[in-house]
């Protein structure tokens, strides 16, 4: 970003704008004929419909008052349905759509369905508001209101009312805006302002004033009629694309901030970095999903972590505050035996001084004497005085000696200690209790947020693809590993297996054709996913064959337990070390493990894993909160790197992180 524009602070888009749903509606029009399979209601604003059409499922949500696009990252369906929810269902399950349109150049979208109700075919309308707080209103063909999201301004049995039409960017012709320019309401603004107020909103307004070379501080009965004809052709030029669908979707980042999403680009981002998407609507899910994911942060923080905390915090001060107490205690009672003898004297004169006097009289005679740089408190009722030494308090006793007095230091020390050791136990416990609070909290998280995509037939397997891109499958069971041999495996593949048994039946798809470096990656998925890492063993023997050499049928006299197989002919062995990571392959939108080198081709990020002493869950919660801290904590590594989801890629057996 140039130094102007990291100047320039932007505010940050919090809802769509008429463009960017004039540009997402374009775009939709490949739902028509797309069937609702279920509605949800996510309270308080967001409805979500879940759609069978031509190109597959697909999820449109809708949130009133901020945005309507289809999302790949779905909230976790309610436990139970709203009565919103419930009347949609009754309405719309199995509707056709068979419009979706924009209204006028308004932020309202219209969402016509088409429903056969036994020998009758009902239409019905969703009314998407996008401005203001919004709503979402179920309407008959008519727009007579059924049931809006939010009561209060709309009744059940009504006629839904647009908002009072305005005027649109395809409404300011060279003449109209000749005309707006000269009128005397208009004539005194700026340039800039007149041009938001009628139609285009304050980015575009900017826009269309940089696209023109025009001064936008300009008064705009200024303006000459050279100027209102570069504006003309400026405003053509940008809704122009975004009418026709000539998209470049994007997000913008300020200091690696999402602020702004758009369907063109805009010159007065120009100097900003940017994010480009395939559609438009991949840019408004990616955006508005992290704000929104941000927001939730914020907002619905677990008390009981922030209670944690604030104990854990409490704890630490006061263990540091009883370590200094016990060091000084400790100091104070070396100190003794250290200067016995400047002490003994202190002492010794204090005794011998109340032989003969009072404490009152004790106390006159220190203040006039050099002793009252020393004497800090005279304790007349513990028959005690408090001396300072080398910056050490010391309560001398006159009851007690000096052994004694050192005694009492050292004691007072050990107790702290032993408090020291419970408040120990007691932090180790709050830190227990946090860091379960936290995996449940970031658990809660990724449950809120899922990613849906299509999962490709060999992902019910163990699978990796090698750094040369040849896939490699693997059983997780004895009828996985039956199914592999007599489904999958083809007669160019090769077969895999462990010398030692309990392995999974691995198989690597065009493995003839493979080079070396797939062949070993392949032997490593086959050690590492075997009881080799489970035995603790960092290294261990592999073969490969051909499909014709791996027999399903037990010889005569011999049996085969299901699962198994036996081995006609030659093998090949390889030595190979067992070494293990799981990534995020961002691309896909999936989680990726296998051999670290295959991991790390593919993977935007990963962790490394070795034979350890943790359980899987363990280490899988551990790996699923590495891999999003180390990609900022961003949304969409979030939903994929889910624990459970991370423990599928992991080794048999414990394990550990990789330092």
């Amino acid at each position: 970003m140039s130094e102007e524009m990291s100047e320039k602070k932007v505010k940050r888009k919090t809802a769509m704008s008429s463009a960017d749903l004039r540009a997402c509606v374009f775009e939709l029009q490949s739902l028509i004929d797309s069937r609702v399979e279920k509605v949800y209601h996510h309270i308080p604003d967001e409805v979500r419909f879940k759609l069978r059409g031509k190109e597959g499922r697909k999820d449109l949500v809708i949130e009133a008052g901020r945005r309507m696009h289809i999302t790949r990252f779905p909230r976790e369906a309610p436990r139970f349905p709203s009565s919103f929810a419930m009347l949609m269902r009754k309405h719309l399950e199995n509707a056709r759509i068979e419009s979706i349109e924009q209204h006028d150049f308004d932020r309202v979208a219209v969402i016509t369905f088409r429903v056969r109700k036994g020998e009758e075919e009902k239409v019905y309308r969703i009314v998407a508001e996008l401005f203001s707080k919004g709503n979402v209103i179920l309407c008959e063909e008519d727009f007579r209101i059924i049931m809006p999201l939010k009561a209060g301004i709309f009744k059940a049995g009504e006629i839904y009312e647009f908002p009072e039409t305005r005027i649109t960017p395809f409404d300011l012709s060279e003449e109209r805006l000749l005309e707006i320019f000269r009128s005397e309401r208009e004539r005194e603004r700026e340039v800039v302002r007149t041009l938001a107020m009628n139609g285009l909103g304050g980015l575009y307004a900017e826009e269309v004033c940089l696209r023109a070379g025009v001064n936008k501080k300009k008064k705009s009965g200024e303006l000459d009629e050279d100027e209102i004809r570069k504006v003309a052709r400026a405003i053509e030029e940008v809704f122009g694309d975004i009418s026709s669908g000539n998209f470049k979707p994007h997000v913008v980042l300020q200091d690696g901030v999402m602020v702004d999403v758009l369907p063109v680009e805009l010159r007065y981002y120009d100097g900003f970095e940017r994010k480009y998407y395939n559609t438009f609507n991949e840019a408004l899910d990616e955006y508005y999903t992290r704000l929104i994911a941000e927001e939730s942060e914020k907002e619905e923080r677990n008390p009981e972590v922030e209670k944690l905390k604030a104990r854990l915090e409490k704890q630490l001060e006061k263990l540091e505050e009883f370590e200094r107490e016990a060091e000084r205690l400790r100091r104070t009672g070396d100190y003794i035996y250290e200067n016995w003898s400047k002490i003994e004297t202190i002492h010794s004169a204090f005794l011998k001084a109340r032989e003969n006097k009072s404490w009152k009289e004790i106390e006159k005679a220190v203040k006039g004497s050099k002793l009252s740089k020393v004497v800090k408190e005279i304790h007349p009722e513990k028959n005690s005085v408090v001396v300072v030494l080398d910056g050490l308090e010391i309560e001398l006793c006159l009851d007690k000696a000096l052994p004694q007095i050192a005694d009492i230091y050292y004691e007072r020390a050990k107790k702290i200690k032993q408090k020291m050791e419970g408040l120990k136990k007691a932090i180790e416990k709050t830190k227990e209790d946090m860091k379960r609070a936290e995996e449940l909290e970031a658990m809660r998280v990724a449950k809120s947020m899922r990613v849906v995509r299509k999962r490709e037939w060999y992902e019910q397997f163990r699978w990796f693809v090698t750094s040369d891109g040849f896939l490699v499958i693997g059983g997780r069971n004895a009828k996985m590993n039956e199914e592999i041999v007599s489904k999958y495996m083809e007669s160019k593949d090769l077969f895999f297996h462990t010398q030692t048994p309990g392995a999974p039946a691995v198989v690597m798809k065009r493995g003839q054709e493979a080079p070396e470096t797939s062949i070993e990656e392949a032997a490593q998925f086959a050690a590492a996913y075997s009881a080799l890492w489970k035995e603790g063993k960092h290294s261990g023997e592999v073969y490969y064959v051909l499909p014709e050499q791996v027999k399903r049928t037990a010889k005569h006299g011999e049996f085969l337990a299901k699962g198994s197989f036996y081995i006609e002919g030659k093998r090949n062995y390889l030595t190979v070390e067992l070494n293990c990571a799981v990534g995020v392959e961002l691309s896909k939108l999936r989680l990726f493990g296998g051999p670290v080198r295959a991991v790390k081709k593919y993977c935007d990020y990963y962790v490394e894993v070795e034979i350890g002493e943790l359980s899987q869950s363990e280490v899988a919660v551990m790996v699923a909160k590495k891999l999003i801290e180390m990609s900022g904590n961003d949304h969409v590594v979030r939903s994929i790197a889910t624990p459970d989801e991370v423990a599928k890629f992991l080794p048999p057996g414990t394990s550990r992180i990789k330092d």
